[in-house]
């Protein structure tokens, strides 16, 4: 009978090198990314939203309305600014209009919501998020931001630009943002 144990110290020899080289090379990866810093915030920053105050001239052309159970989804439409949607949630009420109105700021002056209507409001917001979708082949992109306010719920905006840099620019303007403040909100969708 022949002696099968050269024959099987050769078969376990080149596993057990291949065993050594990936726990040598994986110790010594480890050690590598540990070694490496990472940049961390100086300050906890915790439920901090960034307040803005934002100033909006708009022509009104749509308003839907939709009573739910406990809420009343209201969505207005807007022409002749960058602004096109608001989305707002109000108490259920007999007087819709009167308190879409008094969420937005506009009442007594404005007690009744109309087409081709001229508004013009000043809002403060807590921003919550902005997500960007970027339409290369249309030449524009889609701001939504998302806001923490009792009422105004999210914010739709057409700016004309597609480049990164230029979008995070001119959100900043429009809001009155530093660009870090704008970098920390704000997600993308290129299409």
């Amino acid at each position: 009978m022949p002696d099968l144990r050269p024959q099987v110290f050769l078969f376990f020899l080149p596993l057990l090198l291949v065993g050594i080289a990936f726990w040598a090379g994986g110790d010594f990866l480890t050690k590598q990314l540990l070694s490496l810093s990472y940049r961390t915030l100086d300050k906890l920053q915790a439920n901090i939203l960034p307040q803005v105050s934002l100033g909006l001239n708009f022509t009104l052309i749509d308003l839907k309305i939709e009573p739910e159970e406990n809420l009343t989804q209201v969505q207005i439409q807007t022409a002749n600014s960058m602004l096109k949607r608001l989305e707002l949630e109000i108490p259920n009420s007999k007087f819709t209009e009167i308190a879409i109105a008094q969420k937005l700021g506009l009442y007594p002056q404005i007690k009744k919501l109309e087409r081709n209507q001229q508004i013009q409001i000043k809002i403060p917001l807590s921003l919550i998020a902005i997500k960007a979708k970027i339409e290369k082949k249309q030449g524009f992109s889609l701001v939504e931001v998302r806001t923490a306010n009792n009422a105004l719920k999210k914010l739709n905006f057409m700016l004309p630009v597609t480049e990164v840099n230029m979008l995070e620019v001119m959100t900043a303007q429009l809001f009155n943002l530093s660009l870090e403040d704008v970098r920390k909100l704000i997600i993308y969708q290129v299409s």
